[in-house]
């Protein structure tokens, strides 16, 4: 790895059988999520392919379920590479008529002798915290030329999307990281964690970090700011530094009274990464690549991360209307609450591309800290599924791939994911048996 970055030397071994897969195809099917690190996956990945001259084919889609295979099936490619999923469709894929490579960091099911598969958990990493879908697509554009090291901002984009980086950067993400500061391709410099030319709209626009009665409440946010002494219209970037701590602990405080977890709070002053070759902050890229991963904009995102500096405007565009809407959702889930079952808390969520969004915010910053949060979201006759909770209720027992996997199956469907986060598709009218079993089987992970 050209001393960049220590694996574990059967880690190693199946990365370069994956480069002699790609390297042996004529044509290459990739295969990618739309999520942030799904599109940061594909960028760094089409960036290693165009430069080492191979032909490849590249889509986006929102998830792996039999009729995606089965789609996937026809098309007849030699060679498929999947990014940022696959390892828990082993079952599916081990049908496809073609040499199938797949890069992920979620749980897998188990070992396959027909499928490839890189993914950290084999080798005794946290692909939830250490690794996530970009990492494992940088590792193999690294082995396939050490030159793609170049593309780790992207990667580390792909790491905060994920949100991997909160309370700091671990593992193979972390080698990474001191790489690129190493090489001057990253900066760091440790900042107030919101976005915004003015304090008000920092605060009025924000999302995440979500502040219960200021977000979305201009004239709040407003009698906020002059409450403490502080100018709504002044710029971000000029604010002195006695101005600064003291918003931080207002702020800080508001987060703990509205029930935010420590580490959630702690996240409001955290390490910037500047991306000099883009002129853009690393969070940044992973909020415009969310937004045009959620907006159906998905090709735009791997233009910006692979360079196109004309994309940043439009891009820029759909993060203001992204963010309009789940402000939206987010503000009605503050104002009516969620529905409850003992062990669980669950709200329907209109557009299924913001639902997964809309899911983390909503515990990370709303909702009941003790029981983790779904969102269901009906997509003609099928019913899709996103869960998320916290590192405590982890520590706690709670594995939310286990139960959404669980759950699925037994009512004909499919899921898994994390243990911190997963989704699930389910058939249409299965809702409540679905909800039932998950709620059943979390209170078991908790007791």
């Amino acid at each position: 790895m050209s001393g960049s970055v220590t694996l574990p030397a059967d880690f190693s071994e199946a990365l370069k059988q994956a480069v002699r897969a790609i390297n042996a195809a004529d044509h290459l099917r990739v295969i990618s999520h739309y999520d942030a690190d799904g599109l940061s996956a594909a960028s760094v990945m089409a960036s290693a392919l165009k430069r080492a001259n191979k032909q490849f084919h590249l889509s986006m889609i929102k998830g792996l379920d039999p009729e995606a295979i089965e789609r996937i099936s026809k098309e007849g490619s030699g060679t498929i590479l999947f990014l940022d999923m696959g390892c828990g469709q082993i079952d599916g894929l081990e049908k496809l008529d073609a040499k199938v490579v797949v890069l992920d960091h979620h749980k897998p099911i188990r070992k396959s002798k027909k499928v490839i598969q890189v993914n950290p958990h084999f080798y005794g990493m946290d692909g939830m915290t250490e690794a996530c879908g970009a990492t494992v697509s940088l590792l193999l554009a690294a082995v396939l030329d050490p030159k793609n090291w170049d593309l780790a901002p992207v990667a580390i984009a792909g790491m905060i999307g994920d949100r991997q980086h909160m309370g700091g950067m671990k593992g193979v993400n972390l080698q990474v990281l001191d790489h690129a500061v190493e090489n001057k391709i990253i900066s760091v410099q440790r900042g107030l964690n919101l976005k915004g030319k003015t304090i008000l709209d920092a605060i009025a626009k924000s999302v995440d970090p979500y502040f219960v009665g200021l977000s979305g409440r201009e004239e709040n946010a407003i009698a906020f700011l002059e409450s403490i002494g502080l100018n709504p219209t002044s710029s971000m970037g000029a604010l002195e530094d006695i101005f600064r701590r003291k918003l931080t602990s207002m702020l800080s405080l508001r987060l703990m009274g509205q029930g935010c977890r420590p580490e959630t709070v702690e996240e409001l002053v955290s390490d910037v990464y500047w991306i000099p070759s883009l002129d853009l902050g690393a969070a940044d890229l992973a909020d415009l690549l969310n937004a045009c991963g959620r907006m159906d904009h998905e090709g735009l995102g791997v233009a910006l991360s692979m360079g196109d500096k004309d994309s940043i405007e439009k891009a820029d565009e759909l993060r203001t209307e992204y963010n309009k809407n789940i402000l939206e959702k987010l503000m009605s889930i503050e104002s009516d609450g969620v529905e409850e079952l003992e062990h669980i808390q669950y709200f329907t969520a209109p557009d299924s591309s913001l639902a997964g969004a809309e899911c983390g915010l909503a515990m990370q910053y709303i909702l009941d800290q003790s029981r983790p949060t779904l969102a269901l979201s009906t997509v003609k006759e099928k019913v899709k599924v996103s869960s998320r909770g916290t590192k405590y209720l982890i520590s706690k027992g709670l594995d939310l791939s286990a139960a959404l996997k669980k759950a699925a199956e037994g009512v004909g469907g499919n899921g898994g994911g994390h243990s911190v986060a997963s989704g699930a598709t389910v058939p249409k009218g299965k809702e409540e048996e679905f909800l039932k079993c998950v709620d059943e089987t979390v209170g078991k992970q908790l007791a």
